[in-house]
């Protein structure tokens, strides 16, 4: 195989086990890598702030790419390379037909506001922890129409609910706009998280410019991902890697299924890695 010049690794799932911390041993084996001469990022779903402890305790100090790859930036040195936004009156779009179908619509209203999520209610289902989790990010409003026309552009709108009546929304969508892109981000029984972004975002896209940033070539990136928003970068890369705690729909297109999130699973993978290029 070619020789691996840059790992890409996915935070909750795969570098995060269910406690949202990185083991030790993962991160020794991160080091480790380093020490060889491979650069080692995160490609999260997750927003700045909410990354940005993690990406601060690895020392990581190269592009990492946020919100699926909607920013990109270098925190260390405070510099942002890429940031695409939604246009409001796309999002305006997009909430309502998640109204027509009954799904849950949830504004982010930037890519770096503490209190970025806006919503009208509480959230039921198994979508739940999610919500928990990121209590602090959220904001009640009365209408997410009224806030949309007093912005020209958001981070992003999420929709929650159904796959049969997601499967609708994304195609009454399609049909009535363009300008964005939608991301799968992860399906739970028959419920899905399903992200629209501005136009051309995905974890695949913006490795491109890490790819020019080090001149080097997709047979030489490794990727460690566990769910559907990892599935396009698995398929491009020369080293797409799975968990042992993804659906199997991204082992499916892994070269290499490690330990899941709890065993330190990311740290058998880089071991992999270093492994097959000597």
């Amino acid at each position: 195989m070619s020789v691996i010049k840059l790992i890409c690794i996915d935070l909750d799932g795969t570098l995060l086990n269910d406690e949202k911390k990185v083991s030790e041993k993962d991160r020794c084996t991160i080091q480790q890598a380093r020490t060889k001469g491979i650069n080692v990022t995160i490609f999260t779903g997750r927003n700045y702030h909410a990354a940005l402890p993690y990406v601060q305790e690895l020392g990581i100090e190269i592009p990492v790419a946020f919100q699926n790859g909607a920013l990109i930036a270098t925190p260390s040195v405070n510099k942002i390379f890429r940031m695409i936004t939604l246009d409001s009156k796309i999002a305006m779009e997009t909430i309502r037909l998640s109204k027509k179908y009954g799904l849950f619509p949830v504004v982010y209203e930037s890519f770096f506001s503490r209190q970025d999520m806006l919503l009208e209610n509480d959230y039921y289902g198994v979508f739940e922890s999610y919500f928990k989790f990121n209590h602090s990010r959220i904001k009640k409003i009365d209408r997410l129409e009224s806030f949309l026309l007093t912005t020209e552009s958001i981070a992003e709108v999420a929709i929650v609910g159904k796959d049969i009546l997601i499967e609708k929304f994304t195609k009454d969508l399609l049909k009535n706009s363009d300008g964005f892109t939608l991301v799968k981000n992860q399906q739970i029984d028959s419920e899905v998280f399903m992200e629209v972004f501005g136009k051309d975002v995905g974890k695949e896209i913006a490795l491109d410019f890490l790819l020019q940033l080090f001149n080097i070539d997709l047979s030489e990136v490794a990727y460690i991902g566990d769910n559907y928003n990892d599935l396009k970068i698995m398929q491009k890369v020369g080293f797409p890697i799975a968990m042992q705690n993804a659906p199997q729909d991204v082992k499916d297109v892994a070269r290499f299924v490690t330990l899941s999130n709890n065993e330190s699973g990311v740290s058998l993978a880089i071991e992999r890695v270093m492994e097959a290029m000597e």
